[in-house]
């Protein structure tokens, strides 16, 4: 019986062996699924996604004219203020002592008046009675004008350090909200510190900074859909000012943005995801971002025909996103693979193909959702929005 053991495991062996060869082959001839995208005819906008804050329309820096320290803060971030109102005072010697001297100088002058004046007085009496000579009458209606003269110099001067004074007491130029309070009381400020940021009531808007590369495809009263970060609920707006200026340091225009109508939300210095509706299209093709692959010069995206893989050269709008707008190369209701490196890979080694998961154009696209990304994006299907 030993003798029929050994030529049955060499039967046993090559049986495995020729089945996991033919596995293999079969493994290796086997068609690769992958997933695909069905290009569709729809409408389809380009969307530029940005974040923004929320600022009020006019906003002010306060500052003082002169240097001092701050003895009383009579307001804090988020306080109402009106115009002229009191909000911090300043603490000067020099101007207090110029003042207490003006003001002893005018108790001075005052009394030195009313003794001219009860001395001309008298001495006006005494001329009519013959008791005194012309010469000391007018000597005495000189001394009363001068009193009179210096009186006036001597108020004026006590004026103007009241003035000076004043100039401590620092007031709002505006009725507005206070947004922003660097400075504590007992800190020492200069001229070009800034005490508060005051922004004005009413209106807010949105104030975004934008690549001069996109900001150029955007014009005035362009529609935007808005949110504060982290909510679900979308508000429109419009582009209510470009700056012209580029900034230097990071390339991008300044844009504000207003709502369409108030909303509580909107809050100064709140985060806001934007979402600017730079140009709508009624009938395109649209391809996801991961379908190309740039080979030279060119870009391509490969398509399933009849199990094989077909590169096919294509154009499209340069608009960074998820997905793109083709200008050529694609007809409606052609199967793009996703993922343009698969395809590659399946183009040189020459390999079947067959669709695992079909997505239609319009299904990709989803509901337009306000992104945080400094980017741009498109959003197929406008009937989302």
């Amino acid at each position: 019986m030993r003798k029929y053991q050994k030529p049955f495991l060499i039967i046993c062996c090559m049986l495995a062996i020729v089945f996991i060869a033919k596995y293999a082959y079969e493994q290796s001839s086997a068609p690769l699924t992958v997933d695909v995208f069905q290009v569709n005819a729809d409408e389809a906008e380009l969307v530029l996604a940005v974040v923004g804050r929320v600022r009020t329309k006019d906003v002010v820096n306060v500052r003082v004219e002169f240097p001092g320290k701050i003895i009383t803060l009579l307001a804090d971030e988020g306080d109402k203020v009106k115009s002229g109102q009191i909000i911090a005072e300043l603490r000067s010697a020099s101007q207090q002592t110029a003042l207490a001297e003006a003001e002893a100088n005018l108790h001075t002058l005052e009394a030195q008046l009313q003794f001219a004046q009860q001395d001309f007085s008298r001495i006006t009496e005494l001329s009519k009675k013959g008791l005194v000579a012309n010469l000391l009458l007018d000597q005495s209606r000189t001394n009363l004008a001068t009193a009179k003269s210096k009186l006036m110099a001597a108020k004026e001067a006590r004026n103007q350090a009241v003035i000076r004074v004043n100039d401590y007491l620092i007031k709002s130029p505006l009725d507005g909200i206070v947004l922003y309070r660097p400075i504590d009381q007992g800190q020492v400020v200069s001229v070009s510190d800034t005490l508060f940021q005051i922004g004005s009531l009413g209106p807010v808007e949105i104030e975004a900074e934008i690549d001069e590369v996109y900001a150029s495809d955007l014009s005035l009263h362009m529609q935007a859909l808005v949110a504060p970060t982290g909510k679900q609920k979308i508000e429109n707006g419009f582009i209510s000012e470009i700056s012209p200026r580029v900034n230097p340091l990071n390339g991008s225009r300044l844009t504000r943005i207003m709502l369409d109508k108030a909303n509580a939300d909107f809050v100064p210095g709140r985060s806001i995801d934007v979402n600017i509706l730079v140009k709508s299209f009624d009938k395109v093709l649209s391809v996801p971002r991961s379908a190309l692959r740039k080979q030279g010069k060119t870009w391509l995206v490969y398509t399933i025909v009849d199990q094989k893989v077909k590169p096919t050269v294509v154009t499209f709008i340069d608009w960074p996103g998820s997905s793109v707008v083709l200008k050529s190369g694609l007809d409606s209701n052609a199967l793009v693979v996703l993922d343009a490196t698969i395809a590659a890979q399946a183009l040189a080694e020459n390999k079947r193909v067959t669709p695992r998961k079909t997505i239609s154009s319009k299904n990709s696209s989803g509901k337009t959702s306000l992104v945080d990304a400094n980017a741009a994006q498109m959003h197929v299907s406008k009937e989302n929005h």
